[in-house]
Order: structure tokens, then sequence, then C-alpha cells
């Protein structure tokens, strides 16, 4: 191409390091780093506020912690692209985390203050449910997945606080329903989101969120009832939905989770009818782990060739 004339010499040189090698991406490393960096930095702040909030006093680890979010915040509503539904590229690397930062310490900051001051004592879970807000805000403001991912999990914190005060289920159950209430809240909250077409590219963390929620909160209640209930049906039927959507996205990940969650579920129930038998039971994980092993290879490979 470039004796032909239709590549220039930079642009085949360039391309020329990167087939030898000379020239390799670091960016996965230097966003795992600066994750690393921040979480390293929250944890250190939160031991030295632990070991030392005496020393310190309330008004210099509250004002210390308000100025790290305030700063944070600030820097990213002056630097940060205009509001856009569609997805909007961060200005630079580290402004995601810089974002996070904010987060962290402004969810810190109220975690200290409640346990200091009891400000809204037996009401404490309103903080986590306008903490999810606002989270919620900052993630489609800045188009930050990783806030997105706080939000939801922050919304799943209040959401479990606050069913656990009604007495409608026993203590098993309270979790089981809560988690599939929540992943079928967290669905079709990202689906209407996805169809307003309002940062459709969210849809995949919601999606995330619902799956894993469901099919553990399934598992679970296979694990109790095994066959003679409607987890067990339902399983399955989540798993084919998921595979399903797999082919039709082209997403690997999700025909993955859709195997393992559907292998787990069978498996309880085959164990549980060969629970008399150890040898039949070892040989039963030994085929089927190598049959699952197997297949997984083949559409790996399969979903790679399609791409």
């Amino acid at each position: 191409m470039q004796s032909e004339q239709k590549l220039g010499e930079e642009q085949a040189g360039l391309l020329l390091d990167l087939q030898k090698k000379r020239i390799f991406p670091i960016h996965r490393e230097l966003r795992f780093f600066l994750y690393a960096g921040i979480l390293l930095v929250v944890a250190g702040t939160g031991l030295t506020i632990k070991q030392y909030f005496d020393d310190l006093g309330d008004v210099a680890i509250i004002s210390a912690l308000t100025l790290c979010f305030v700063s944070a915040f600030a820097y990213c509503f002056i630097k940060g692209h205009p509001y856009d539904s569609e997805e909007v590229p961060s200005p630079h690397l580290f402004f995601d985390y810089l974002l996070f930062f904010g987060c962290t310490f402004f969810a810190m900051d109220i975690a200290y203050m409640e346990m200091r001051f009891s400000v809204l004592g037996d009401a404490w879970k309103s903080y986590l449910l306008l903490s999810a807000v606002f989270f919620f805000f900052l993630s489609y403001r800045f188009d930050n997945r990783l806030v997105l991912s706080m939000a939801l999990s922050t919304l799943a914190a209040w959401f479990g606080f606050t069913l656990s005060e009604f007495q409608w289920f026993l203590f098993s159950e309270h979790y089981r329903l809560y988690a599939m209430a929540y992943g079928t809240l967290v669905f079709f909250g990202g689906f209407i989101f996805y169809r307003l077409e309002i940062k459709k590219h969210f849809f995949e963390i919601y999606l995330n969120f619902a799956l894993h929620f469901l099919c553990i909160a399934l598992i679970t209640g296979v694990g109790k009832y095994l066959i003679f209930s409607i987890y067990f049906p339902a399983l399955l039927a989540a798993c084919a939905a998921l595979a399903f959507y797999a082919t039709r996205v082209s997403k690997f990940s999700y025909l993955l989770y859709a195997i393992i969650y559907g292998y787990i579920g069978v498996s309880i129930v085959v164990v549980d009818f060969l629970h008399r038998s150890t040898l039949f039971t070892l040989i039963y994980f030994i085929l089927s782990s190598l049959l699952v092993i197997r297949g997984i290879y083949k559409m790996s490979r399969k979903f790679r060739e399609e791409q």
C-alpha cells in the first residue's frame, strides 16, 4: 500500500510498529492502576479516620472530607463535556476516576456525620436513597458507568434495608424475594431508559445487575425447594432467554452466564436425586463439567469467528 502511495510513510511506519509490537496499548493497565489507586486512597482515609478520629476531631474530619468531594465535583462540572443523551467521551482518562473519588468521599462524609451525630436516627436509610439518587444524576450527567454501578449498589442496599422492616415472610425468603424484586425493577428501569433513547449504552450495566440478582435468587430457591416450586422452571427460562439475547447481540459473556447459572441449578437437582450414591455423584460432576467446559470453548470460538 505504501509503494502504491495509498499510505503515507508515517502511517505505514505506525502500522508496522503495531504489527511488530514495538508499540502496544496500555489503556486497560492505566485504568486498572487508577481504579486501584483510588480504592487505596479511600481505604487509607477510612483507616486514618477510624484510628485517629479522637485526635483529629469531628470538625477537621468533616471539613477535609467535604473539601475533597466538593473539589472533585467542581472540577468535573467545570471540565466535563455538556450533557447529551448519547454517549459522551470523557475529557481524559483520569476524569472518570476523579468523579468516582468524589462520590466515595461524599458517601464517607455522610456516613461519618450520621455515625457521630445520628441526624436522622432510625430514618438513616434515607441517606442511602438520597445518595443513590445523587449518584444516578452524576452518572447520567457525566456519562460514567462506574458511578452508575455505585448508584445501583447503593439502591440495592436501601432496597434491602427497607424491605427487611416488613415481616411478611421468613428471614431466608426475605433476601430471595428482595433480590428478585430488585432485579426486576432494575431491568425494567434500564429498559425504559433504553426505549426512551437516554444513554442507551447504560443498558448493559442495568442488565448485568438485574440478571445476577435474579439468577442468584432463583438458584437459592432451587436449593431450598428443588423442582417442587416455580424457581427451577423460572431459572431455566431465564437462562434460555439470556442465551437467546446473547446470540442476538453477539455477547459471549451473557451466554457464559446462562450456561453457568443453568448448570448450577441443574446440578443442585441432580445431586439431590443422587444423594444416596457418592460414586454416581462424582461421575456426574466429572462428565458434566467436562461437557460444559468443552461446550463453552466451542461456543467461544464460534462467537469469535462470527465477529
